[in-house]
């Protein structure tokens, strides 16, 4: 039986949270057992692909799961519930660490007919009675410009907002509002992105044992490529730029370093 059919065989007994969230915490833990099976089959971006898209599947089968229980046989089409649930920094770039934090966002619109609040927290309960491992935020649409201007390491992970699952009116207008972060102070936002690389750089120099993630040429200044070209062209990855900033042969070197 699958572990949807699980789920629908609980809710139809009046299962409790605790007995949802631990099928949810058990089907967890399996998938865990299962990564070294998986790296052998899949190495480096494929890897992460495949780990991406299934905590892609977990998350949004909790939101499926927490809107079938409130709403019972009145479930509504997700898309006319205003909340969509995002994937930021290494999360939505593809590129997360089986042991790091989940980065995500939840983002709603204010409706009278729905109560945002008790499904989000609802959601956020059995994530972690669950066992997730989440950095979370849950904002409204309109608070975004502001949240991203309260610290540069917010308005960087939003520059990587990935949809997971939610309500396309809501996604678009999240959409509108990360177009309009990109586009605020954009100057400011490089040269302090370039700063802070110098001082990481500085940190962790050039050595017989580089530091892979933070260390000069590592993962971070590979991100700091696409923050810089995400800002000043809004492209989706750095292959769009590819014979036109820089060859298409640069960009597959770029590509094979990178898969190492």
């Amino acid at each position: 039986m699958s572990i949807t059919e699980q789920i629908e065989d609980l809710i139809d007994k009046n299962a409790s949270d605790f007995e949802i969230s631990k099928l949810f915490k058990s089907h967890i833990n399996d998938y865990k057992n299962s990564l070294g099976e998986l790296f052998e089959r899949n190495q480096g971006k494929d890897f992460l692909v495949i780990h991406t898209k299934t905590l892609d599947s977990i998350i949004s089968l909790m939101y499926k799961t927490i809107l079938r229980r409130l709403f019972g046989n009145y479930l509504p089409m997700r898309s006319n519930i205003p909340i969509v649930f995002i994937a930021l920094g290494s999360y939505g770039r593809e590129q997360l660490c089986v042991h790091s934090d989940i980065d995500l966002m939840i983002v709603y619109e204010k409706n009278d007919g729905y109560n945002t609040a008790a499904i989000i927290e609802k959601f956020l309960y059995l994530a972690w009675d669950a066992g997730l491992k989440l950095g979370h935020r849950v904002h409204e649409v309109s608070d975004l410009l502001g949240a991203s201007r309260e610290d540069i390491t917010i308005k960087t992970a939003m520059m990587e907002s990935r949809l997971i699952i939610g309500s396309p009116f809501t996604w678009s207008a999240v959409q509108t509002r990360l177009t309009a972060i990109r586009h605020d102070n954009p100057k400011a936002f490089i040269l302090a992105k370039i700063q802070e690389a110098e001082t990481r750089r500085k940190k962790f120099p050039s050595s017989m044992q580089p530091h892979i993630k933070e260390g000069v040429g590592g993962l971070r200044d590979s991100q700091l490529l696409y923050w810089i070209a995400k800002t000043l062209y809004g492209v989706t990855t750095l292959k769009e730029l590819s014979g036109t900033l820089f060859s298409e042969d640069q960009y597959r070197e770029y590509r094979i370093a990178l898969e190492l």
